[in-house]
Protein backbone atom coordinates (compact mmCIF):
# COMPACT_ATOMS: atom_id res chain seq x y z
CA UNK A 1 0.00 0.00 0.00
CA UNK A 2 2.62 2.66 1.00
CA UNK A 3 4.03 2.01 -2.75
CA UNK A 4 0.82 2.43 -4.20
CA UNK A 5 0.43 6.05 -2.79
CA UNK A 6 4.11 6.89 -3.13
CA UNK A 7 2.92 6.61 -6.68
CA UNK A 8 -0.09 8.25 -6.87
CA UNK A 9 1.82 11.15 -5.58
CA UNK A 10 4.19 11.03 -8.37
CA UNK A 11 1.72 10.48 -11.03
CA UNK A 12 -0.77 13.35 -9.17
CA UNK A 13 2.42 16.17 -9.60
CA UNK A 14 3.30 14.99 -13.59
CA UNK A 15 -0.42 14.86 -14.43
CA UNK A 16 -1.61 17.96 -12.75
CA UNK A 17 -2.94 21.11 -14.88
CA UNK A 18 -0.52 23.07 -13.05
CA UNK A 19 2.69 21.01 -14.09
CA UNK A 20 3.19 22.41 -17.82
CA UNK A 21 1.91 26.03 -16.16
CA UNK A 22 4.88 28.75 -15.64
CA UNK A 23 7.48 26.75 -17.29
CA UNK A 24 10.75 29.64 -17.30
CA UNK A 25 9.49 30.02 -13.74
CA UNK A 26 10.21 26.12 -12.99
CA UNK A 27 13.50 26.03 -15.52
CA UNK A 28 14.56 29.22 -12.72
CA UNK A 29 14.05 27.31 -9.87
CA UNK A 30 15.54 24.15 -11.38
CA UNK A 31 18.60 25.91 -11.80
CA UNK A 32 18.42 27.55 -8.70
CA UNK A 33 18.54 24.01 -6.92
CA UNK A 34 21.27 22.66 -9.50
CA UNK A 35 23.47 25.73 -8.02
CA UNK A 36 22.59 24.58 -4.81
CA UNK A 37 23.67 20.89 -5.01
CA UNK A 38 26.87 21.76 -6.78
CA UNK A 39 28.04 24.75 -3.74
CA UNK A 40 26.86 21.67 -1.20
CA UNK A 41 28.82 19.27 -2.64
CA UNK A 42 31.86 21.47 -3.58
CA UNK A 43 31.97 22.33 0.06
CA UNK A 44 31.63 19.14 1.19
CA UNK A 45 34.47 18.08 -1.40
CA UNK A 46 36.56 21.24 -0.32
CA UNK A 47 35.46 21.38 3.36
CA UNK A 48 38.85 20.17 4.87
CA UNK A 49 40.89 22.72 2.96
CA UNK A 50 38.66 25.34 4.41
CA UNK A 51 39.11 24.24 7.85
CA UNK A 52 42.77 23.83 7.79
CA UNK A 53 42.53 27.73 5.76
CA UNK A 54 40.20 28.87 8.86
CA UNK A 55 41.86 27.64 11.36
CA UNK A 56 45.41 26.93 11.03
CA UNK A 57 47.39 24.61 13.50
CA UNK A 58 43.97 23.51 15.32
CA UNK A 59 42.73 19.45 14.75
CA UNK A 60 40.36 19.75 11.48
CA UNK A 61 38.47 16.75 12.76
CA UNK A 62 37.36 18.72 16.13
CA UNK A 63 37.23 22.05 14.46
CA UNK A 64 34.62 20.01 12.37
CA UNK A 65 32.66 18.59 15.55
CA UNK A 66 32.25 21.71 16.98
CA UNK A 67 30.47 23.76 14.02
CA UNK A 68 27.99 20.11 14.16
CA UNK A 69 25.45 21.61 16.42
CA UNK A 70 25.50 25.11 14.58
CA UNK A 71 24.63 23.45 11.40
CA UNK A 72 21.69 21.48 13.24
CA UNK A 73 20.89 24.69 14.88
CA UNK A 74 20.57 26.84 11.23
CA UNK A 75 18.79 23.54 9.78
CA UNK A 76 15.85 23.90 12.54
CA UNK A 77 15.02 27.22 11.72
CA UNK A 78 15.08 26.43 7.89
CA UNK A 79 13.01 23.43 8.37
CA UNK A 80 10.38 25.56 10.22
CA UNK A 81 9.84 28.12 7.55
CA UNK A 82 10.64 26.46 3.95
CA UNK A 83 9.80 22.43 5.12
CA UNK A 84 5.75 21.77 4.14
CA UNK A 85 3.27 19.96 5.99
CA UNK A 86 1.98 17.26 3.54
CA UNK A 87 -1.22 16.45 5.28
CA UNK A 88 -3.46 17.44 3.13
CA UNK A 89 -2.06 14.95 0.28
CA UNK A 90 -4.03 12.05 2.38
CA UNK A 91 -7.24 14.14 1.99
CA UNK A 92 -8.70 12.17 -1.15
CA UNK A 93 -7.71 8.74 1.17
CA UNK A 94 -9.56 9.33 3.86
CA UNK A 95 -12.88 7.50 2.77
CA UNK A 96 -11.35 4.89 1.17
CA UNK A 97 -10.93 1.30 2.76
CA UNK A 98 -7.17 2.15 3.79
CA UNK A 99 -6.28 1.63 7.15
CA UNK A 100 -4.92 4.83 9.54
CA UNK A 101 -1.60 3.65 10.25
CA UNK A 102 -0.70 2.87 5.94
CA UNK A 103 -1.82 6.97 6.09
CA UNK A 104 0.18 7.78 8.42
CA UNK A 105 3.21 5.42 7.21
CA UNK A 106 2.37 7.23 3.39
CA UNK A 107 3.11 10.87 5.21
CA UNK A 108 5.92 10.05 7.59
CA UNK A 109 7.60 8.69 4.46
CA UNK A 110 6.59 10.94 1.85
CA UNK A 111 8.22 13.75 3.62
CA UNK A 112 11.49 12.09 4.17
CA UNK A 113 12.31 13.33 0.36
CA UNK A 114 13.24 16.83 0.94
CA UNK A 115 16.73 18.57 0.10
CA UNK A 116 16.83 19.24 3.81
CA UNK A 117 17.78 15.37 4.45
CA UNK A 118 19.82 15.28 1.22
CA UNK A 119 21.94 17.99 2.31
CA UNK A 120 24.01 16.13 5.61
CA UNK A 121 24.94 13.46 2.72
CA UNK A 122 26.18 16.17 0.29
CA UNK A 123 28.27 18.15 3.12
CA UNK A 124 29.52 15.74 5.72
CA UNK A 125 29.75 12.27 3.85
CA UNK A 126 33.00 13.67 1.62
CA UNK A 127 34.35 14.87 5.13
CA UNK A 128 33.67 11.77 6.79
CA UNK A 129 34.72 9.30 3.98
CA UNK A 130 38.22 11.06 3.16
CA UNK A 131 39.38 12.56 6.73
CA UNK A 132 37.38 10.69 9.85
CA UNK A 133 38.23 7.25 8.34
CA UNK A 134 42.09 8.10 7.56
CA UNK A 135 42.08 8.72 11.00
CA UNK A 136 40.21 6.91 12.76
CA UNK A 137 38.85 3.66 10.79
CA UNK A 138 36.38 2.84 8.85
CA UNK A 139 33.68 1.74 11.68
CA UNK A 140 34.26 5.04 13.81
CA UNK A 141 33.89 7.12 10.44
CA UNK A 142 30.38 4.80 9.46
CA UNK A 143 28.60 5.65 13.21
CA UNK A 144 29.83 8.81 13.29
CA UNK A 145 27.90 9.68 10.28
CA UNK A 146 25.12 7.54 11.10
CA UNK A 147 24.68 9.73 13.90
CA UNK A 148 24.43 12.90 12.04
CA UNK A 149 21.89 11.14 10.05
CA UNK A 150 19.88 10.75 12.68
CA UNK A 151 19.75 13.85 14.21
CA UNK A 152 18.66 15.40 10.85
CA UNK A 153 15.78 13.12 10.88
CA UNK A 154 15.23 13.97 14.50
CA UNK A 155 15.34 17.45 13.13
CA UNK A 156 12.82 16.57 10.81
CA UNK A 157 10.09 14.81 12.58
CA UNK A 158 10.71 17.53 15.54
CA UNK A 159 9.54 20.32 12.95
CA UNK A 160 6.83 18.86 11.32
CA UNK A 161 5.47 18.10 15.00
CA UNK A 162 6.11 21.59 16.00
CA UNK A 163 4.30 22.97 13.07
CA UNK A 164 1.43 20.90 13.61
CA UNK A 165 0.95 21.44 17.05
CA UNK A 166 0.93 25.05 16.10
CA UNK A 167 -2.04 24.88 13.97
CA UNK A 168 -4.11 23.25 17.56
CA UNK A 169 -2.83 25.73 19.93
CA UNK A 170 -0.49 29.07 18.49
CA UNK A 171 1.47 29.15 22.16
CA UNK A 172 3.68 26.31 20.64
CA UNK A 173 5.04 28.90 18.04
CA UNK A 174 5.99 31.61 21.00
CA UNK A 175 7.61 28.41 22.79
CA UNK A 176 9.57 26.82 20.04
CA UNK A 177 10.97 30.82 19.21
CA UNK A 178 11.52 31.62 22.30
CA UNK A 179 13.30 28.40 23.34
CA UNK A 180 15.35 28.88 19.72
CA UNK A 181 16.40 33.04 20.82
CA UNK A 182 17.30 31.87 24.56
CA UNK A 183 19.82 29.26 23.02
CA UNK A 184 21.00 31.63 20.40
CA UNK A 185 21.28 34.59 22.80
CA UNK A 186 23.42 32.43 25.78
CA UNK A 187 26.11 31.55 22.83
CA UNK A 188 26.70 34.75 21.58
CA UNK A 189 26.92 36.36 25.18
CA UNK A 190 28.87 33.33 26.40
CA UNK A 191 26.80 32.11 28.86
CA UNK A 192 27.63 28.63 27.31
CA UNK A 193 29.60 27.99 24.23
CA UNK A 194 27.45 25.46 21.76
CA UNK A 195 30.66 25.35 19.96
CA UNK A 196 32.39 23.45 22.92
CA UNK A 197 29.24 21.08 23.65
CA UNK A 198 29.53 20.15 20.30
CA UNK A 199 33.13 19.35 20.56
CA UNK A 200 32.61 17.11 22.97
CA UNK A 201 29.82 15.52 21.90
CA UNK A 202 30.45 14.38 18.84
CA UNK A 203 34.01 13.81 19.43
CA UNK A 204 33.19 10.96 21.95
CA UNK A 205 31.42 9.11 18.74
CA UNK A 206 34.51 8.61 17.51
CA UNK A 207 36.14 7.26 20.48
CA UNK A 208 33.09 5.36 21.74
CA UNK A 209 30.93 4.35 17.87
CA UNK A 210 28.57 2.65 20.02
CA UNK A 211 27.07 6.13 21.11
CA UNK A 212 25.74 6.41 17.77
CA UNK A 213 22.87 4.42 19.49
CA UNK A 214 21.89 7.67 21.04
CA UNK A 215 21.01 10.14 18.09
CA UNK A 216 18.92 6.81 16.67
CA UNK A 217 16.88 6.61 19.75
CA UNK A 218 15.89 10.32 19.29
CA UNK A 219 15.61 10.20 15.46
CA UNK A 220 13.09 7.00 16.57
CA UNK A 221 11.77 8.98 19.55
CA UNK A 222 10.62 12.25 17.35
CA UNK A 223 9.26 9.85 14.92
CA UNK A 224 6.99 7.60 16.89
CA UNK A 225 6.04 10.95 18.34
CA UNK A 226 4.82 12.38 15.48
CA UNK A 227 3.18 9.09 14.38
CA UNK A 228 0.97 9.04 17.68
CA UNK A 229 0.05 12.53 16.90
CA UNK A 230 -1.34 12.33 13.78
CA UNK A 231 -2.89 8.35 14.69
CA UNK A 232 -4.87 11.24 17.24
CA UNK A 233 -5.40 13.87 14.57
CA UNK A 234 -5.76 12.81 11.38
CA UNK A 235 -9.16 13.61 10.15
CA UNK A 236 -8.44 17.20 8.88
CA UNK A 237 -11.75 17.92 10.40
CA UNK A 238 -10.80 17.68 14.25
CA UNK A 239 -7.69 20.15 13.37
CA UNK A 240 -9.92 22.87 11.72
CA UNK A 241 -12.37 22.39 14.18
CA UNK A 242 -9.51 23.02 17.22
CA UNK A 243 -8.20 26.26 14.73
CA UNK A 244 -11.74 27.69 14.35
CA UNK A 245 -12.40 28.30 17.71
CA UNK A 246 -8.77 30.37 18.25
CA UNK A 247 -9.88 32.07 15.13
CA UNK A 248 -12.92 33.28 16.81
CA UNK A 249 -11.78 36.22 18.63
CA UNK A 250 -12.69 39.92 17.46
CA UNK A 251 -11.02 42.97 17.79
CA UNK A 252 -13.86 45.37 19.27
CA UNK A 253 -11.29 47.62 20.55
CA UNK A 254 -10.85 48.33 16.94
CA UNK A 255 -14.63 49.72 16.31
CA UNK A 256 -13.90 52.88 18.19
CA UNK A 257 -11.53 54.19 15.26
CA UNK A 258 -14.89 53.53 12.74
CA UNK A 259 -14.07 52.13 9.26
CA UNK A 260 -10.15 52.30 9.04
CA UNK A 261 -10.22 49.80 12.44
CA UNK A 262 -12.76 47.65 11.08
CA UNK A 263 -10.12 47.48 8.33
CA UNK A 264 -7.35 47.18 10.45
CA UNK A 265 -9.30 44.36 11.97
CA UNK A 266 -9.43 42.00 8.86
CA UNK A 267 -5.87 42.52 8.47
CA UNK A 268 -5.15 41.81 11.82
CA UNK A 269 -7.03 38.24 11.67
CA UNK A 270 -5.54 37.81 7.88
CA UNK A 271 -2.47 38.30 9.24
CA UNK A 272 -2.80 35.78 11.81
CA UNK A 273 -4.99 33.30 10.34
CA UNK A 274 -2.95 32.56 7.32
CA UNK A 275 0.55 30.55 6.65
CA UNK A 276 1.54 33.03 3.84
CA UNK A 277 1.04 36.86 5.72
CA UNK A 278 1.74 34.58 9.29
CA UNK A 279 4.97 33.48 7.81
CA UNK A 280 5.96 37.14 6.87
CA UNK A 281 5.15 38.31 10.37
CA UNK A 282 7.58 35.87 12.18
CA UNK A 283 10.45 36.66 9.37
CA UNK A 284 9.86 40.15 10.51
CA UNK A 285 9.71 39.27 14.04
CA UNK A 286 12.89 37.32 13.84
CA UNK A 287 14.96 39.73 12.11
CA UNK A 288 15.22 41.36 15.01
CA UNK A 289 18.04 38.90 16.14
CA UNK A 290 20.20 40.20 13.15
CA UNK A 291 21.34 43.05 14.57
CA UNK A 292 24.37 40.84 16.28
CA UNK A 293 24.97 40.37 12.84
CA UNK A 294 24.79 44.09 11.93
CA UNK A 295 25.46 45.80 14.68
CA UNK A 296 28.92 45.08 15.62
CA UNK A 297 31.34 46.85 17.79
CA UNK A 298 34.34 47.33 15.12
CA UNK A 299 31.68 48.86 12.58
CA UNK A 300 31.43 52.06 15.11
CA UNK A 301 35.13 51.85 15.73
CA UNK A 302 35.75 51.86 11.94
CA UNK A 303 33.30 54.17 10.37
CA UNK A 304 31.33 51.52 8.75
CA UNK A 305 28.25 53.04 9.54
CA UNK A 306 26.62 52.69 6.06
CA UNK A 307 26.13 49.09 6.81
CA UNK A 308 25.03 49.50 10.42
CA UNK A 309 22.39 51.68 8.75
CA UNK A 310 21.52 49.76 6.31
CA UNK A 311 21.04 46.75 8.88
CA UNK A 312 18.97 49.14 10.92
CA UNK A 313 16.52 49.68 7.71
CA UNK A 314 16.31 46.22 7.22
CA UNK A 315 15.32 45.18 10.63
CA UNK A 316 12.53 47.93 11.33
CA UNK A 317 11.08 48.02 8.06
CA UNK A 318 11.54 44.64 7.10
CA UNK A 319 7.64 43.90 7.83
CA UNK A 320 7.06 47.52 5.57
CA UNK A 321 8.78 45.46 2.51
CA UNK A 322 7.51 42.15 3.47
CA UNK A 323 3.78 42.84 3.52
CA UNK A 324 3.36 46.17 1.94
CA UNK A 325 4.87 44.77 -1.55
CA UNK A 326 1.41 42.82 -1.47
CA UNK A 327 -0.16 45.40 -0.03
CA UNK A 328 -3.28 45.06 -1.85
CA UNK A 329 -2.92 41.21 -3.32
CA UNK A 330 -3.45 40.04 0.45
CA UNK A 331 -6.72 40.20 -0.43
CA UNK A 332 -7.41 39.51 -4.05
CA UNK A 333 -9.98 36.51 -2.84
CA UNK A 334 -12.39 39.19 -1.95
CA UNK A 335 -11.01 42.12 -3.69
CA UNK A 336 -14.21 42.50 -5.83
CA UNK A 337 -16.75 42.82 -3.05
CA UNK A 338 -14.11 45.43 -1.75
CA UNK A 339 -14.28 47.66 -4.28
CA UNK A 340 -18.24 47.30 -4.73
CA UNK A 341 -18.68 48.71 -0.92
CA UNK A 342 -19.64 51.89 0.07
CA UNK A 343 -15.05 52.12 0.59
CA UNK A 344 -13.47 54.97 -0.83
CA UNK A 345 -9.61 53.80 -2.26
CA UNK A 346 -8.09 56.60 0.19
CA UNK A 347 -9.74 55.05 3.80
CA UNK A 348 -8.53 51.89 2.41
CA UNK A 349 -4.91 52.82 1.51
CA UNK A 350 -5.23 54.67 5.03
CA UNK A 351 -5.90 51.40 7.10
CA UNK A 352 -3.31 49.64 5.41
CA UNK A 353 -0.70 52.45 6.75
CA UNK A 354 -1.63 52.80 9.73
CA UNK A 355 -1.46 48.33 10.03
CA UNK A 356 1.92 48.90 8.46
CA UNK A 357 3.06 52.38 11.00
CA UNK A 358 1.88 50.18 14.29
CA UNK A 359 3.57 46.50 13.41
CA UNK A 360 7.22 48.72 12.24
CA UNK A 361 6.34 50.48 15.48
CA UNK A 362 6.84 47.70 18.13
CA UNK A 363 9.14 46.31 16.25
CA UNK A 364 11.36 49.53 16.23
CA UNK A 365 10.76 49.50 20.02
CA UNK A 366 12.34 45.65 20.27
CA UNK A 367 14.78 46.72 18.57
CA UNK A 368 15.87 49.79 20.94
CA UNK A 369 17.28 47.70 22.98
CA UNK A 370 20.57 46.96 21.37
CA UNK A 371 21.42 50.67 22.84
CA UNK A 372 22.64 48.36 25.20
CA UNK A 373 25.45 47.40 23.08
CA UNK A 374 26.59 51.25 21.87
CA UNK A 375 24.06 54.26 22.26
CA UNK A 376 24.93 55.30 18.50
CA UNK A 377 22.74 52.13 17.23
CA UNK A 378 19.32 53.84 19.01
CA UNK A 379 19.84 57.02 16.94
CA UNK A 380 20.95 55.39 13.90
CA UNK A 381 17.50 53.30 14.44
CA UNK A 382 15.24 56.09 15.23
CA UNK A 383 16.32 57.51 11.72
CA UNK A 384 16.06 54.43 9.49
CA UNK A 385 12.93 53.80 11.46
CA UNK A 386 11.72 57.56 10.43
CA UNK A 387 12.89 57.01 7.04
CA UNK A 388 10.47 53.48 6.84
CA UNK A 389 7.49 55.08 8.05
CA UNK A 390 7.72 58.03 6.27
CA UNK A 391 9.75 57.05 2.49
CA UNK A 392 9.73 53.42 1.94
CA UNK A 393 5.99 52.65 3.01
CA UNK A 394 5.05 55.50 0.41
CA UNK A 395 7.19 53.66 -2.32
CA UNK A 396 5.84 50.35 -1.59
CA UNK A 397 2.53 51.41 -1.55
CA UNK A 398 3.46 52.92 -5.17
CA UNK A 399 4.45 49.95 -6.42
CA UNK A 400 1.72 47.45 -4.93
CA UNK A 401 -0.49 49.97 -7.15
CA UNK A 402 1.29 48.33 -10.09
CA UNK A 403 1.20 44.60 -9.02
CA UNK A 404 -1.88 42.58 -10.58
CA UNK A 405 -1.16 38.86 -9.34
CA UNK A 406 -3.02 37.40 -7.53
CA UNK A 407 -1.94 35.28 -4.26
CA UNK A 408 -3.12 32.65 -2.47
CA UNK A 409 -2.42 33.24 1.25
CA UNK A 410 -2.60 29.81 2.34
CA UNK A 411 0.58 28.42 0.73
CA UNK A 412 3.82 28.45 2.34
CA UNK A 413 6.07 31.78 2.31
CA UNK A 414 9.53 30.04 1.54
CA UNK A 415 10.41 29.45 -1.79
CA UNK A 416 7.32 31.32 -3.52
CA UNK A 417 6.99 33.74 -6.09
CA UNK A 418 3.39 33.25 -6.53
CA UNK A 419 2.30 37.19 -7.07
CA UNK A 420 5.67 38.36 -7.87
CA UNK A 421 5.82 40.51 -11.17
CA UNK A 422 8.47 43.29 -12.36
CA UNK A 423 6.96 45.86 -9.73
CA UNK A 424 8.53 43.61 -6.83
CA UNK A 425 12.05 43.66 -8.59
CA UNK A 426 11.57 47.20 -9.01
CA UNK A 427 11.31 48.16 -5.33
CA UNK A 428 14.25 45.92 -4.25
CA UNK A 429 16.69 48.47 -6.15
CA UNK A 430 14.39 51.55 -4.89
CA UNK A 431 15.36 49.88 -0.97
CA UNK A 432 19.14 49.86 -1.91
CA UNK A 433 19.39 53.27 -4.04
CA UNK A 434 16.39 55.29 -2.36
CA UNK A 435 18.53 55.64 1.19
CA UNK A 436 21.90 55.69 -0.08
CA UNK A 437 21.64 58.54 -2.21
CA UNK A 438 20.26 60.49 0.91
CA UNK A 439 22.42 59.49 3.01
CA UNK A 440 25.75 59.68 1.36
CA UNK A 441 25.89 62.88 0.09
CA UNK A 442 25.72 64.60 3.30
CA UNK A 443 27.81 61.46 4.60
CA UNK A 444 30.86 62.53 2.35
CA UNK A 445 30.25 66.14 2.32
CA UNK A 446 29.52 66.75 6.36
CA UNK A 447 29.51 63.86 7.86
CA UNK A 448 28.35 60.13 8.89
CA UNK A 449 26.14 62.19 11.00
CA UNK A 450 24.83 64.55 9.28
CA UNK A 451 24.20 61.31 6.66
CA UNK A 452 21.86 59.88 9.09
CA UNK A 453 20.41 62.99 10.28
CA UNK A 454 19.46 64.08 6.57
CA UNK A 455 17.91 60.18 6.24
CA UNK A 456 16.08 60.99 9.61
CA UNK A 457 14.70 64.50 8.68
CA UNK A 458 13.30 63.29 5.11
CA UNK A 459 11.53 60.39 6.70
CA UNK A 460 10.06 63.44 9.24
CA UNK A 461 8.78 65.14 6.45
CA UNK A 462 7.39 62.67 4.44
CA UNK A 463 5.74 61.30 7.32
CA UNK A 464 4.19 64.86 8.55
CA UNK A 465 2.88 64.95 4.60
CA UNK A 466 1.20 61.38 4.79
CA UNK A 467 -2.42 62.79 4.10
CA UNK A 468 -1.22 64.34 0.87
CA UNK A 469 0.52 61.36 -0.24
CA UNK A 470 -2.59 59.19 0.78
CA UNK A 471 -4.04 61.38 -2.15
CA UNK A 472 -1.47 60.88 -4.77
CA UNK A 473 -1.25 57.07 -4.60
CA UNK A 474 -5.35 57.05 -4.56
CA UNK A 475 -5.31 58.85 -7.92
CA UNK A 476 -2.33 56.06 -8.91
CA UNK A 477 -4.92 53.29 -7.69
CA UNK A 478 -7.66 54.56 -9.61
CA UNK A 479 -5.65 55.17 -12.68
CA UNK A 480 -4.74 51.26 -12.50
CA UNK A 481 -8.07 49.99 -10.47
CA UNK A 482 -9.49 47.90 -13.23
CA UNK A 483 -5.95 46.64 -14.31
CA UNK A 484 -5.44 45.34 -10.56
CA UNK A 485 -9.59 44.08 -10.32
CA UNK A 486 -8.96 41.82 -14.04
CA UNK A 487 -5.52 40.73 -12.37
CA UNK A 488 -7.27 39.41 -8.85
CA UNK A 489 -9.32 37.36 -10.38
CA UNK A 490 -6.94 35.61 -12.96
CA UNK A 491 -5.85 32.33 -10.54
Amino acid sequence: MLFTLLSHEWKSFWRSRSAGKSLAVQIFLGFIGLYLLMVAISVGIFLKTFIEKGFPGQDTILVFCGFILYYFFVDILFRFFVQELPTLSIQPYLGQNIRRSQLIQFLNVRSIFNFFNLLPLLLFLPFTIVTITAKYGAAASANFFISIFALTLFNHFLVLFVKRKTIVNSWWLVIFFVAIAVLGLCDYFKLFSLSHVSTIVFSKFLFHPWLCIVPIAMAVLSYLNNYRFLYKNLYLEDIERKSKRKEGADYTFLDRFGTIGELIAVDVKLLLRNKRPRSMLILSTIFLFYGFLFYKPQYLTNGDWGFILMGAIIITGLFIMNYGQFLFAWQSSHFDGLMSSNLHASTYIKSKFLLLIAVSTIIFLLSTLYGFMAWQIVLIQIAAFLYNIGINMLIVAYFATRSYKAIDIDRKAAFNYQGTSAAQWFYMLAVMIVPTAIYLPFSLLINKWAGIAALGIAGLISFLLQDWWIGILTKEFFKRKYLILQGFREK
